[in-house]
């Protein structure tokens, strides 16, 4: 007997004389099985879908690998441009540490004639009495008979506050008009480790300007290392020299700091970098400044220009002067027309 169709209808005869009777939903479940053609259309339509999302992936990765090479060549141009800022900014602090320090040598070469005189009590009654104080003082270093007579140009005390009674006296300033006799009232005074005039102890200094004793007190652990057993000097423009049995040993910047530590067989560690003068500018506190054109008497113009620094400190005025002379009153601030 012929095997029937999987899918068509089974007769009672077979039924009943076939060894097994299929179930109905077993041959409805073996006909609803996919044929090879439905499953060539769906693989067919998997691979195109898997094309189609791959293709959009590759857009994807192309487009982000674009990206990240104008993000390397941004990089690259910003490290270059980085690069040659730094390099303005390195050749720029130096012109200015050179200009810094061309200024502090004008601001000394502007002070060579001057004195500083420390330890001078504050028992004068009137600028005419410091000056016949300074006289004796001067006259008393060199030898000479105390009213010999010496020009001194100007004098005064440092322009700051009085202190109360227990506080050291003011430092005293004065300009001598001949460089040739405060030179030798300085070489006087250096052959006398201490100075004893009318009861009181007095030290003569250089009178430098402030970029040169701040650069000085950065230089505090050099010279200290060198006082053990080596001479040195103070140079202008700023520098120093050593003196030893091969010749003097100089140094003028952080470039020179190595060989000179190197041939005074001094440790690296006893300066570690030079100091840098524009360190003195950065540490002053802001201040804010107002200028002002007033008049005198006689209605000729001059500046006055006010300095106020943060709270909680006092407004301090100062007045600009000039050396141009206008027949005014000293100490008038007169400037004349041509110079605004």
């Amino acid at each position: 007997m012929a095997p029937s169709s999987p899918c068509g209808s089974v007769s009672p005869a077979t039924s009943a004389a076939g060894p097994w009777d299929a179930p109905s939903d077993v041959l409805h479940l073996l006909c609803s099985l996919s044929t090879k053609a439905d499953l060539i259309s769906a693989t067919t339509d998997l691979r195109q879908s898997l094309a189609a999302e791959i293709q959009m992936l590759r857009g994807d990765i192309g487009g982000l690998q674009e990206r990240l090479e104008q993000v390397e060549n941004r990089q690259e141009a910003q490290s270059t441009t980085v690069s040659e800022t730094a390099a303005r900014v390195e050749t720029h602090h130096n012109l200015l540490i050179t200009l810094t320090r061309h200024v502090e040598d004008l601001e000394n070469r502007g002070r060579r004639q001057n004195i500083r005189i420390r330890g001078l009590p504050e028992g004068e009654g009137s600028p005419a009495e410091l000056g016949r104080i300074l006289l004796r003082l001067f006259n008393f270093i060199m030898g000479r008979e105390h009213t010999s007579h010496i020009d001194i140009e100007r004098y005064h005390r440092a322009l700051c506050p009085k202190g109360p009674a227990d506080a050291p006296p003011r430092d005293v300033i004065c300009f001598l008009l001949r460089f040739g006799v405060k030179e030798e009232i300085m070489r006087r005074a250096r052959e006398r480790p201490h100075i004893k005039f009318e009861g009181a102890t007095v030290f003569l200094y250089h009178d430098v300007s402030p970029i040169t004793l701040h650069t000085r007190k950065a230089l505090k652990p050099l010279t200290m290392a060198l006082q053990k057993n080596l001479q040195y000097r103070w140079l202008h423009p700023f520098g120093i020299q050593v003196r030893t049995p091969q010749g003097p040993v100089t140094a003028h910047n952080e470039y020179e700091l190595g060989g000179f530590l190197q041939a005074l067989n001094l440790p690296s560690t006893t300066l570690t970098a030079w100091p840098d003068p524009t360190a003195a500018y950065a540490s002053e506190p802001p201040s804010r400044s107002v200028i002002h054109v007033r008049g005198d008497r006689e209605g000729r113009p001059y500046i006055h220009l006010s300095s106020c620094p943060p709270a909680p400190k006092k407004a301090e005025t100062l007045v600009i002067r000039t050396h141009v002379k206008s027949g005014c009153p000293p100490g008038c601030g007169y400037i004349p027309h041509g110079l605004f």
